[in-house]
């Protein structure tokens, strides 16, 4: 994590299409945070569903899943993997509600990793200004906002 993100690849075209810009630098983000959490043995999708718990002490594995935006079936082996390594424990609030909360050991493991994802960030954001910065997180912060279009269903035609 000592070289900064920007610099350790090859610039792709700033014209190229925007859709492959976001690609590369997701997936060079999301390598750095896989490369600054192993040994922690956190997958950068595990921080994720952990860091959830900073502003929410309980949640269900549904709500986690739709937070995560994944399957319930991704979010219960992702569950599975937190509450073996004891991060997550579950709690039953009686026979159909099962809430998930941190441990202590999680509360632990999640403020180690959240310190090692901010020297990404840093670490991403080393070559900009802090006006710059907020203009790219502003952008960012917009561009996640923008909703998804419904496509009405077509129609399946007469045979």
């Amino acid at each position: 994590m000592s070289a900064p993100l920007t610099s350790s690849a090859p610039q792709p075209d700033p014209d190229a299409n925007l859709g492959y810009l976001f690609r590369l630098a997701h997936q060079r983000l999301r390598g750095a945070l896989t490369a600054g959490l192993e040994d922690l043995g956190l997958s950068a999708q595990e921080y994720a569903i952990l860091s959830v718990f900073e502003t929410r002490s309980e949640l269900s594995a549904s709500d986690l899943a739709r937070i995560a935006q994944v399957t319930r079936q991704t979010m219960h082996a992702l569950v599975l993997r937190l509450e073996a390594a004891g991060f997550l424990a579950r709690e039953a609030r009686n026979q159909r509600v099962v809430l998930l909360r941190l441990t202590r050991r999680g509360r632990r493991q999640l403020e180690e990793a959240t310190r090692r994802v901010r020297e990404v960030e840093r670490s991403a954001l080393a070559d900009l200004s802090p006006r710059d910065e907020r203009v790219v997180r502003t952008w960012l912060a917009g561009v996640a906002a923008i909703p998804t279009p419904v496509r009405p269903r077509r129609r399946a035609r007469a045979a």
